[in-house]
């Protein structure tokens, strides 16, 4: 009697043989190239104990419709049948894309084999003729079980991708570190069946400090604490060497470049695989993978997965410790900034109080309110007058840059017209200019000089400006005011302001930093002539919000020019 054979049991989907019953899942089929038909019986019936459906095939046409409508997971054939293109049907067959891998059975005749013949043709096994069926029985059992068991390891190949897949795809979901490493410890250990993980990062400034550590339920051992140094000797060799360490069974001796055996024995365990975390050229922790109750040969895809989820880790690690600084430093940074608005509002409630108060009381003291003052006390009272006046502007400035910082400044945009605006900002400085012997002219075209914008905050703008047109040129020199209707490089119209003077200039090593705060140009520090240097850093400030563009020509000796653009209204 032929040894009994375990039925073979097909995927979903494969075609059946005629005869099978509707509704039932259908027999997988093996084709048989056999013309002696008491062979062709024993062959079918061997083949029927395995559960597969034997197909007979005896010429080219019926072996090709077979392989392409049946999806045959084994073929016996018969070396004899070369008068039927035995051979040749099967050369033929390798060429059929579910056919490449077909296991074939040669019956082999008196002939004998040509060795080289079978391995061009993949032949897998062979029996003599006369088939011996016990003979016959055991190759195809060998053979189908040798199938389904690469099967099973393809399918748990495929499982373990797909697991790894999702923690990996569970790491890039979230920032927090935390949560990272607990989704590897408990997602590793249940994917490879290990019996405890360990994950563990030393002190770095790229990633946060993490130890965690996951066991399965009734499990009596535990990965052991290893010091500081074994465990980052151990981290730092493997990462150089570019791969992790598998240990079979660390009751035998195993080629370990840090010896960990002795320790794990003692905490119980039986096997581990170990991988680095790193990140450039040194690595910042390891993740370690261990089994209690048995030996395990650790398979290069499970190694190959773990490193790779590993890789992820580690990435994620340092891009969300990153972003994790990156949120503490701006949470700081608006705590900052709220105190920052929250003091310059209580200086300038604290100062312009007293302010107020000083420059009230001066006026009528220089009015003759309080009777009349010599000459010279006057005098001495108009500087301190315009010193309040100065600190009241210092102010102010400091609480409109609070405000834009803040991102408080709210314009109440209207149409504003800009000749209009101009000739009241020439006006209010003609005594100034007048005072200094300064030529200021006011020069506009003939087109509409319409913008939108909030008026208040453009005359402060055009304020600053001429004002300091004023007073960086020297007596008897000019000051020209001009504004015109263009349209540059084909753009949209623009209202374009320029305000030329022929004062001292700037050094051309300032001018890249003019527009930063509380800057003063070295000759006007030097010159002791007064200012915050706040002024342009408000004035580019409240242009950019209106859409326009504030540029500098200066040189020394010869004079400024500031040139504002702002878009036109529609």
């Amino acid at each position: 009697m032929p040894p009994a054979l375990k039925p073979f049991a097909a995927p979903m989907g494969d075609a059946s043989s005629e005869g099978n019953i509707p509704g039932t899942e259908p027999r997988p089929t093996a084709l048989v190239a056999v013309e002696q038909p008491e062979v062709f019986s024993v062959v079918a019936g061997i083949l029927a104990d395995a559960g597969l459906d034997a197909v007979p095939v005896l010429d080219l046409d019926e072996a090709m419709e077979a392989a392409r409508s049946g999806s045959p997971v084994l073929a016996v054939v018969d070396s004899t049948v070369r008068q039927v293109a035995g051979m040749d049907m099967l050369k033929r067959l390798r060429h059929e894309p579910a056919m490449t891998k077909l296991p074939v059975i040669l019956v082999a005749g008196e002939a004998g084999l040509d060795m080289d013949f079978m391995v061009d043709l993949g032949i897998a096994d062979f029996v003599s003729s006369p088939v011996d069926p016990e003979d016959l029985a055991r190759r195809v059992n060998l053979i189908l079980a040798t199938a389904r068991a690469r099967r099973d390891r393809r399918a748990a190949t495929s499982r373990l991708r797909e697991d790894t897949r999702r923690i990996s795809a569970a790491i890039r979901a979230t920032n927090d570190p935390q949560q990272m490493a607990e989704v590897v410890v408990h997602g590793l250990g249940a994917t490879f069946e290990a019996d405890h993980v360990l994950l563990v990062t030393f002190p770095d400034e790229r990633v946060p400090e993490l130890a965690l550590a996951w066991s399965r339920e009734d499990t009596s051992g535990g990965i052991p604490a290893l010091n500081a140094h074994t465990t980052g000797e151990l981290a730092e060799t493997l990462w150089e060497r570019g791969r992790g360490m598998a240990v079979e069974d660390h009751g035998q001796p195993a080629d370990e470049p840090v010896s960990i055996s002795a320790e794990s024995r003692t905490a119980g365990l039986r096997t581990s695989v170990i991988v680095p975390l790193g990140h450039g050229d040194k690595a910042f922790g390891l993740l370690w993978l261990a089994g209690e109750g048995a030996p395990r040969d650790w398979t290069s895809t499970e190694i190959s997965l773990i490193q790779h989820v590993s890789g992820n880790l580690a990435h994620g690690l340092v891009q969300g410790n990153l972003i994790t600084a990156q949120r503490m430093v701006l949470k700081r940074q608006r705590d900052l900034d709220r105190a920052k608005t929250d003091f310059v509002a209580t200086v300038n409630h604290e100062l312009r109080t007293p302010l107020t108060s000083i420059t009230g009381y001066l006026d009528l003291i220089l009015d003759g309110s309080g009777g009349d003052i010599p000459d010279d006390v006057a005098q001495m009272l108009k500087i301190v007058g315009r010193n309040a006046v100065r600190l009241n502007q210092l102010i102010s400035d400091l609480l409109t840059i609070s405000r834009q910082d803040a991102d408080e400044t709210n314009l109440e945009v209207e149409e504003v017209d800009l000749e209009e605006l101009l000739r009241a900002v020439a006006a209010s400085l003609a005594p100034a200019a007048g005072a200094s012997s300064l030529d200021l002219r006011l020069e506009l075209g003939t087109d509409p000089l319409l913008v939108d914008g909030d008026r208040a905050q453009l005359e402060q703008v055009f304020t600053n400006l001429c004002s300091n047109a004023v007073k960086f040129t020297p007596a008897g020199g000019t000051v020209q005011v001009s504004a015109a209707l263009v349209s540059p490089d084909g753009a949209g119209p623009v209202v374009r302001v320029q305000i030329r003077d022929t004062g001292i200039g700037i050094p051309e090593a300032d001018l890249p930093n003019l527009f930063r705060r509380f800057f003063r140009a070295s000759n006007a520090t030097s010159a002791a002539i007064p200012g915050t240097g706040l002024g342009l850093a408000i004035v580019q400030d409240i242009v950019l919000q209106h859409g326009g563009d504030l540029g500098i020509a200066s040189k020394v000796g010869e004079g400024t020019t500031a040139t504002v653009q702002l878009p036109a209204a529609r």
